[in-house]
């Protein structure tokens, strides 16, 4: 049995706390290994190192401890791919260096660590008019049971005390709840109680939350409310779940037909109903240069050069809001702005469009316009009818269209 041996420092480790949010104050460092060096202002401990200080542990193979002239300890250098363990948080790297009089943990080398984030589920209160406040229930169990562990994986960890700053650089990858997140680098930013409270992500981001996914140049992600906020060429994709019924057509009477009520210069499509053709990937693409998600609203609001796909439905406006109901499913999806929509055979052009996902029903709203566009017959000929809404009213041209004075 090797011997082990113990040397007990005067002198505090900063503490690693990603999370924990303890008072530092000196005290000793109980170090044990196998074989213990000294050499000048160098500690050098081998074999099964362990290092105590209050409710920290790090193990390792090796380590290196630097003291300055007073012989108080400066920096510590833990390899062999150490670990570090303080109450509920863990991180572990091929190199762990403590900057002991800067209050800093360097993990370099497949670096990951574990830490809860805050507690306090915080919520969105607010609804836009028109908008109901809805709280879909997170898949796999209810909300707020607590707090959830943030896990990260990186090239480079770093965490200053002193600072409340925590960066990860290269290949980061982290997962929070049903969330997942890649990116070049991670910023966590810190609340009043030292936990972690938001996390900013840079450089090719892409979060992956069960089939639904968003990826942009970065995305800023409230810990506690689940709010995401993405920019700069966001794509996010929805993906409907199928259900019953998949590859059947809506009812008669349940597609598109005349409004008759509300804004008198409101329109739905007039003739056959929409199909409701499930497919295999039955997703809603969203692209612009922004997107806030929140999934306490349920809602996603896409501003800037949107488009959107879903099936044979292609819109595009300043901005989309889309609404999730109580199960998570898309529901709604509301063109906020002078926009368009196209599906198979038609085209509307408004101030306000508004889809109904489950059954594609479109009611357009505010100087109006309806159309009937032409649909490539077999053997490559189209129908007669306008091809855009430049030929509406030429000879040969079939359309449907209503206006409305009143501005949005």
């Amino acid at each position: 049995m090797p011997l082990i041996l113990s040397v007990v420092l005067a002198q505090s480790l900063p503490v690693f706390a990603q999370g924990p949010g303890g008072v530092q104050a000196s005290g000793p460092v109980d170090i044990q290994a196998n074989e213990q060096e000294f050499a000048g202002d160098q500690v050098i401990a081998k074999g099964n190192v362990r290092v105590l200080y209050k409710d920290s542990i790090i193990h390792a193979p090796q380590a290196t401890l630097f003291r300055d002239p007073g012989g108080n300890p400066q920096k510590a250098i833990f390899t062999g791919h150490p670990n570090l363990v303080q109450g509920k948080s863990l991180i572990d790297a091929d190199t762990l260096t403590f900057d002991i009089a800067n209050s800093r943990v360097i993990a370099d080398g497949r670096a990951h660590s574990e830490v809860e984030s805050s507690q306090e589920q915080k919520g969105d209160s607010k609804a836009e008019p028109g908008h109901s406040l809805i709280k879909p229930a997170r898949p796999g169990g209810a909300q707020g049971q607590g707090p959830e562990k943030i896990i990260t994986d990186a090239d480079h960890q770093e965490y200053d005390r002193e600072q409340d700053k925590f960066e990860a650089v290269g290949h980061v990858k982290v997962v929070h709840g049903d969330i997942t997140v890649h990116a070049e680098k991670l910023q966590l930013v810190y609340g009043a109680d030292k936990k972690p409270e938001t996390a900013i992500f840079t450089g090719n981001v892409s979060a992956q939350q069960n089939q639904n996914n968003t990826a942009a140049d970065s995305i800023v992600y409230n810990l506690a409310t689940r709010r995401l906020q993405a920019s700069g060429h966001v794509k996010s994709k929805v993906v409907q779940p199928r259900g019953e019924g998949a590859g059947k057509s809506a009812p008669a009477g349940s597609g598109p037909q005349a409004f008759t009520g509300g804004d008198p210069g409101a329109a739905y499509a007039a003739s056959r109903p929409a199909p409701v053709k499930q497919t295999a990937d039955d997703t809603i693409t969203i692209t612009s240069d922004s997107q806030d998600y929140s999934e306490e609203t349920g809602r996603t609001d896409a501003e800037g050069n949107v488009r959107v796909y879903y099936q044979d439905t292609v819109g595009r406006g300043p901005k989309v809001i889309l609404t999730r109901n109580r199960e998570g499913k898309a529901d709604k999806v509301y063109f906020v702005g002078r926009s368009q929509v196209s599906q198979t055979g038609r085209r509307w052009i408004a101030d306000r469009i508004t889809i109904t996902v489950a059954d594609k029903k479109v009611m357009a709203e505010g100087n109006t316009k309806a159309m009937i566009i032409p649909v490539a017959k077999p053997g490559g000929q189209a129908a007669p009818g306008p091809a855009d809404s430049k030929l509406a009213g030429k000879p040969g041209a079939t359309s449907i269209s209503s206006t409305n004075a009143t501005p949005q």
